[in-house]
């Protein structure tokens, strides 16, 4: 999944390709699904309004033929803006709220049939950071997922249309993320895909260093994340990651 923001202040690729006209879309070339969203989620971000965040989803040609052979994942949590995508062509919800509010977003993923990342995040972004505290994360996780995929099957969402993410960076501390990353097997055990978003994240900083300088460091947690059981992994560095992902599935399953 490759990650493409229309936003101003992403924390690594803001304003990157705010204005669409400097999206090179051969840089998700090698991408199965790209990811795009409008507002930063960033920690300390601000959530921004409706209308700004449908005028930069509008300033996407989804005629573009680029886009015939990819699947195009919305990454927003506001209904109007889901629907907006999913009316012209996204086959895909990206919910970093976990199903919006009252899980109305998991409707949206019923009435057009499409699968729907739900994804843990305590608290939001403007306060996910400030001291997040659990009983154990992964139980916490692990329940929190239970009464979401209880909720979407009652509705009427088939096992297919539901992906868990346990937000690496979401409200969590690096002890948190690193213990998430270590267990993933126990959330595969669910028996739902798994996705994984830890690119270029502060959890992965060597000696202070910033987004830019965290390639090496992403790809290598990227590849132990598949490892022990993500199933997705959403990326900034779309051909850096097939290039590893590819010579990994060479390897493990050379006869």
């Amino acid at each position: 999944m490759g990650i493409l923001n229309l936003t101003p202040d992403s924390f690594y690729d803001g304003n990157k390709y705010f204005d669409t006209k400097n999206i090179k879309y051969k840089d998700f070339d090698y991408a199965d699904i790209i990811d795009i969203g409008c507002e930063s989620t960033r920690p300390g971000s601000v959530s921004i309004g409706l209308e700004e965040e449908l005028a930069r989803i509008k300033k996407i040609d989804f005629t573009n033929e680029y886009f015939k052979n990819k699947i195009l994942s919305i990454d927003s949590s506001k209904y109007d803006v889901i629907e907006y995508a999913l009316k012209n062509g996204f086959k895909m919800i990206n919910d970093v709220s976990g199903g919006g509010k009252d899980n109305i977003n998991m409707e949206l993923a019923l009435k057009y049939d499409v699968p729907i990342v739900l994804m843990h995040m305590q608290g939001k972004p403007s306060n996910m950071q400030y001291n997040p505290k659990y009983n154990n994360v992964v139980d916490d996780l692990l329940l929190f997922f239970d009464k979401k995929i209880n909720f979407g099957l009652k509705i009427g969402l088939k096992k297919n249309q539901i992906i868990i993410d346990p937000g690496i960076g979401f409200g969590k501390n690096k002890t948190d993320n690193d213990l998430i990353i270590n267990k993933l097997q126990e959330f595969k055990n669910i028996g739902f895909p798994v996705l994984v978003g830890l690119s270029r994240k502060s959890f992965l900083s060597f000696n202070g260093d910033l987004p830019k300088d965290r390639l090496e460091t992403s790809l290598s947690v990227m590849s132990l994340a598949v490892n022990n059981g993500a199933d997705i992994v959403r990326v900034h560095d779309v051909f850096s990651s097939y290039r590893v992902l590819n010579i990994i599935d060479r390897i493990k399953y050379k006869n």
